[in-house]
């Protein structure tokens, strides 16, 4: 069963939180969820907890779960106490929505509105000292994605990043004050990024949250099982792997056994790389000097 706190995680991530206002009516709570095919089981968890219909976009490749009225008041009440990012959201609005009345003139439907808009321009507050696993799990799989590259010595380089909006870069900012990273900007937005490379702070940042995930876990447990085997040293095999678990469009069915199988495949015999130029070459210029002859990962800090 998906836990209250993750959905919230989740909401904070991919949910949008909004006030219907129509003339001559009152005002009612909107609250949307959307996600590509390969969440569909988190959005609907959701919505046999709280109801609510789902609908297809883009041609189907996209899924929309849209609660209204007492439905959409009942999952902010249930959860906006563990949301991190749209709990102010979450609280103003339904403030908004129990202090008016009908809407009789069109100039009404506009201070909604723009109330509205006021309240989401409007980043986080009130932010927790440390966030939850659970919490972060439902972030992650909403926002979050694991990728690698491989470098000259043909060794992986996984990274764990997320995406935010920049009135929701406290989130990150949460993120990479406890569990460490660095956040950069891209165009308007941010992203957090924390290298997984060194096989201790795979397993430290990996162990915390991993068995929470709900969409992203085979490449979490894939991850993880490569960096408590102690090297990424067979880059390409892991990077394959990654590559073929991030396309996978529907949930699988036991993601911490498919995340074994594929370790078994993984190389971790392969010796260090030398560092250095290769013999033959002529020197043009000094060496830069090195703690080690081996290309191997400095311990964490």
């Amino acid at each position: 069963m998906i836990s209250e706190k993750y959905m919230a995680g989740f909401i904070d991530a991919d949910g949008h939180i909004s006030i219907r206002a129509r003339l001559n009516a009152s005002p009612d709570l909107e609250v949307s969820v959307g996600q590509s095919r390969k969440g569909e089981h988190v959005l609907l968890a959701i919505q046999e907890m709280f109801g609510g219909s789902i609908r297809e976009k883009w041609e189907g490749k996209h899924l929309e779960l849209q609660l209204r009225g007492k439905t959409a008041r009942k999952l902010l009440e249930r959860l906006s106490k563990y949301m991190v990012l749209k709990r102010h959201h979450a609280e103003r609005m339904i403030e908004v929505v129990d202090n008016k009345t009908i809407l009789r003139t069109v100039d009404e439907v506009r201070a909604v509105r723009q109330e509205v808009k006021q309240i989401r321009a409007f980043g986080a507050s009130g932010m927790p000292n440390y966030p939850s696993r659970k919490w972060l799990a439902g972030y992650f799989d909403g926002d979050g994605s694991f990728s690698v590259s491989v470098d000259r010595y043909g060794r992986a380089r996984p990274n764990a990043a997320i995406l935010a909006a920049k009135n929701y870069v406290v989130g990150i900012s949460l993120i990479c004050s406890t569990l460490g990273g660095r956040i950069n900007a891209v165009g308007e937005n941010a992203v957090w990024q924390l290298g997984l490379d060194i096989p201790s702070k795979a397993i430290q940042f990996l162990s915390f949250f991993a068995q929470h995930l709900e969409i992203k876990k085979a490449q979490a447990y894939f991850l993880l099982g490569c960096a408590q085997n102690g090297n990424f040293r067979d880059g390409k095999a892991i990077s394959t792997t990654i590559k073929t678990l991030n396309a996978q469009q529907h949930r699988l069915s036991d993601p911490t056994s498919v995340a074994a199988d594929y370790v078994k495949q993984v190389d971790f015999s392969i010796p260090p790389a030398k560092l250095g130029r290769p013999k033959g070459v002529k020197e043009t210029r000094p060496r830069k000097k090195r703690q080690s002859e081996t290309y191997e990962a400095q311990p964490a800090l």
